[in-house]
């Protein structure tokens, strides 16, 4: 292997703040190269629709064609009231974003977890607390958190649409 080719070694971070989760969610974010995972409750608490976040947002979804949002969250009544910026990247990304919501076993399950490109992710246990993992180029642990959001997919239905209704 070539000196310059190696791999950066895998870092463990333990976040004590929702800030600190909060400043991982950007940081994973901005690191997200091919596909971005994102799995809350509601997103009552992750300011995601905040003009930073939104850049961020905007600028993965702009990096290629082949890039993937992936949302998953116990209930859309907050990202339909309270989060104009990401439904508008909703209806300019519809091809390449899904918000879904949970259902049966998975609408009980009580984490937090963003996950980017299979390497990087950040967890919380409990949504109600504010203790979490950041975890960067570890592709052995992301593993089985893209195996976790994929079982959290796999019991959600789309939930949230591009286009208006109602209205």
């Amino acid at each position: 292997m070539t000196e310059g080719l190696a791999s950066p070694r895998p870092e463990r971070l333990l976040l004590s703040t929702r800030r600190e989760y909060l400043e991982a969610l950007e940081r994973l974010i901005g690191l997200a190269r091919r596909e971005l995972r994102i799995f809350d409750a509601d997103f009552s608490g992750l300011k995601i629709d905040s003009p930073q976040t939104h850049e961020l947002l905007r600028a993965f979804l702009l990096r290629g064609r082949d890039n993937r949002l992936y949302i998953a969250v116990h209930e859309t009544d907050y990202i339909r009231n309270n989060c104009p910026r990401l439904l508008h990247l909703l209806r300019q990304f519809s091809d390449r974003m899904f918000i879904h919501q949970t259902q049966g076993d998975a609408a009980r399950i009580q984490d937090s977890l963003v996950l980017a490109d299979k390497l990087h992710f950040v967890r919380r246990p409990v949504q109600a607390q504010p203790r979490a993992t950041l975890r960067l180029n570890d592709e052995q642990e992301s593993q089985g958190m893209y195996l976790r959001f994929s079982e959290i997919w796999d019991s959600s239905f789309p939930a949230v649409s591009a286009t208006t209704s109602g209205l």
